[in-house]
This record gives structure tokens, sequence and C-alpha cells, in this order.
């Protein structure tokens, strides 16, 4: 018992002193939070948050990045540009000192052939080396002209400047698309300054991994200038953007909804000895792939060199007058790629929504361009996309298979149905016609 009664004393010490050590330690950490200034970060948030705050200020970087990636940075050109060079040997196969177009060569059948001294072709591809597609070499048989054709070292570059209005801008995308990897420069010129138009689209991010190579000119102001002072304007704002532009570069215009032939712009690249200007043919398709016109493809001027043009321009030539016509005529023209069975590109008229194509016709009936009877209305434009009428009421379109047909649309569009299911499908058809 008495040994017990000395240990009490003890344990109530060591109690005591533990208990003041513990008052101590709440009293300096009140002290620390009262005493320390309040981080601006922490004025809106509340006292479960402070102890994080030092550790968030490393990560304000990443916020500024999503911002960007919510906005995405307008990329189009808007400074001076430098086009590259290609060899075209990287296009070319080799087999036993022959050399043969890539893309037009059947590989299989001169690997297993004895005699390599001419190149096989693939169906659709001709020549000596087959790189002449279809198209070109119905185009040259076509024209009766003692054309000697010979592959270039260094590649041509392709200029290509195109039109758009904002009731018909559905198709530049597809332009782009389309002859992305073959046009080394686009200028898009556009007639619309809403404020959704096309300028704003690509602000937005539309073809975003592809505007490195756009130049965007807005025009809006020499809309109803002759075409000569605007196609003038054009040129002259191309010459001081490309520093490298050689004589031998190819300049294209095409008109609003008008798609070329991609393997025809490329052969056009890498060969020399093609007469120009060039002029393709065009499969008119109305209102979407789904319809042809019975009676009417289109001819455009699409092509010739940079250094023809410059003369042009120099002497004020007739030719520029040529460039900008509507031409049904061969014999102002070098060559023509494109007959009604083998086209040189695609001309899809009025393939818009029904709003923007009421827009379109309004425009083209004030312009006594077209004259429709009717009451321009969206039935009544659903109702000719639906039957397959033209715009008199009375002709009938062709119906064109895009599992049949060769030349129903551009890659791009077959490639990427989901995407434009709108010009490959009649939505408005009142018949199964498929």
């Amino acid at each position: 018992m008495i040994k017990n009664s000395a240990m009490q004393p003890r344990l109530d010490g060591k109690l005591a002193l533990l208990y003041t050590l513990l008052v101590l330690q709440v009293l300096i950490v009140m002290i620390y939070v009262a005493t320390t200034p309040p981080s601006e970060l922490t004025v809106s948030t509340t006292h479960t948050s402070v102890t994080f705050v030092k550790f968030e200020k490393p990560k304000e970087p990443k916020i500024r990045q999503t911002i960007r990636k919510k906005f995405p940075i307008y990329q189009t050109i808007n400074e001076e540009v430098v086009l590259n060079e290609i060899k075209t040997f990287t296009l070319f196969e080799v087999y036993n000192h022959t050399v043969c177009w890539k893309r037009g060569v059947d590989d299989q059948k001169m690997k297993s052939s004895e005699d390599l001294q001419k190149c096989i072709c693939i169906h659709g591809w001709h020549g000596s080396d087959c790189g002449q597609p279809e198209v070109v070499w119905r185009a040259i048989m076509a024209s009766k002209q003692n054309i000697n054709l010979k592959y270039r070292k260094i590649a041509r570059r392709i200029i290509h400047t195109f039109f758009l209005h904002e009731h018909n801008s559905a198709i530049a995308e597809v332009i782009v698309e389309e002859l992305y990897n073959v046009v080394d420069f686009f200028v898009i010129c556009d007639f619309s300054n809403a404020e959704d138009n096309f300028h704003h689209k690509l602000l937005k991010g539309l073809l975003q991994q592809k505007q490195k190579k756009i130049l965007y000119i807005n025009i809006a102001t020499k809309m109803h200038k002759p075409s000569r002072i605007v196609s003038k304007y054009i040129w002259d704002k191309l010459k001081t953007v490309v520093r490298n532009l050689r004589d031998d570069d190819i300049y294209i215009t095409t008109e609003p909804e008008q798609i070329l032939n991609s393997r025809a712009l490329m052969f056009l690249k890498v060969y020399n000895g093609w007469p120009q200007p060039i002029g393709f043919r065009l499969r008119w398709s109305v209102y979407g792939f789904f319809w042809q016109h019975p009676l009417k493809t289109t001819i455009t001027v699409g092509a010739c060199t940079v250094g023809l043009m410059r003369e042009a321009y120099q002497s004020n030539s007739i030719m520029l007058e040529q460039l900008e016509g509507d031409l049904s005529e061969r014999d102002s023209l070098g060559l023509v790629i494109g007959d009604l069975n083998h086209y040189g590109g695609w001309y899809c008229y009025l393939c818009q929504a029904p709003a923007n194509i009421i827009t379109s016709l309004h425009d083209k009936v004030k312009s006594k361009e077209i004259q429709i009877e009717k009451t321009i209305d969206v039935p009544f434009i659903e109702d000719l996309i639906g039957s397959g009428l033209w715009l008199d009421g009375k002709t009938n379109l062709l119906r064109v298979s895009k599992s049949r047909d060769l030349y129903f649309a551009p890659e791009t569009i077959l490639n990427n149905t989901w995407k434009y299911d709108w010009l490959v499908e009649n939505f408005y058809a009142k018949l199964d016609y498929y």
C-alpha cells in the first residue's frame, strides 16, 4: 500500500505536464493562424482550402492552355510565305532502270515480270510510265495534238484561287479537303461580310489542321466591280504574300461550288509539255451528287502557268477575259480535261441547305440569270430536291448511284459519307430510288 501511494503523485505530475504541453501546442497553432495574412487567392474560398493555395499557383499555365483549346488560334496565312519544293523521284518507282508512276503502276506484276523495260499500268492509268490518269489520257487523245510529255525533277507548285458567297460556302471545305495533298497554296476569296461568314468559321476551328496553306481574302467591297479588277486585286495580294513564285508554277481559278479532279492536277504538277490554258469539263450535279443534269456540263478555264498570268496582266491581254469567262469552245483552250463520261471535276450546283438555296435563287432571279415563275420557298425547294426536277419544274434530273458510278463524287465525299451525308443521300426523296 505504501508503494502505490508513492507512485500516485508521479503519475499526476506526468499527466499535468502532458496536458500543459498539449495546451501550449494548441495556443501556438491558434496564434500562427491568427497572425498569418490571408492569401489573395483565398479571399473567396473556405477555410478548408487555405492549406492548398500555395500548391495551386504553378497550375496557372495549364488553365491558360485550356482556354486556348476552347478558342483555337487562327492559323491562316497573314504574312510572307515560302512555298516548298518537292522532288518528283519520290513519286516514282524504279524497276531495273524503268521509271514508273507509283500510283499508276501494277507493282505486283512488275515484280513478277521478266520484261522490266515497260511499265505495266493498273486500270485507269496510261502512258509509258503509267503517269496519265484516264481523264488526262482521253483529253490528250481527243485534242489530236502532238504532245511530248516529260516528267520534271522538281514538281510545280499549285496556287488555287476560288470564290464563295455566304449562301454557298459549304463546298469550300470539300475543296480544301479534296485537294490539300495536291495544292500548295489556297486563296479563298469571300464575297460575304456577314458576321458568321467563312472567316468566322475558320476562327472557330474549321479546317484548323489545314489553315497553314490558306490565304483568306475578303472581297465583299468589290462584289459589284468588274471581274478583271477583282482578279487583279487578288493577283497583287498573292504576289505580296508568296515570296518564291516561279513562272512555271500553276495558277488555278475556279468559281463557287467547283471541285477539280485531284489526279489531273497532280499530272500538271509533275509533267512538262502540256498546252495551256487548261480547261476542265465538270460534271453538273444538282442539289447534291445524287442528281445530275441530263443536258449540261460546264467547262471552266482552270489552270495556266504563273508566267502566262504575269504576261497577261502586264500586257492587259485578252487572255484575262478567257480566264474569267465560262467557256464552251475548245478552240480557245490548249487542252480540255474531261468528257461526257470521264470528268475533270464536279460542279455541285445549289448543293446547299434549302434556306441557302432560296437565298441563292433570289440573287439569280434578281440578276435575271434564271427565270422562275413559282414562289421560291422551302416547300418548293424540298419538292425540287425530292422529285429530282430542274428549276423550270419540268426537266427531270438523272439519278446517280454512288455504288455504280465511277465519277459519283470526289474521294473526300466517298470516304466521309457520314460527314457529308446531305450531299450523297436525298433526304427529301418521296420514293425509294435506291
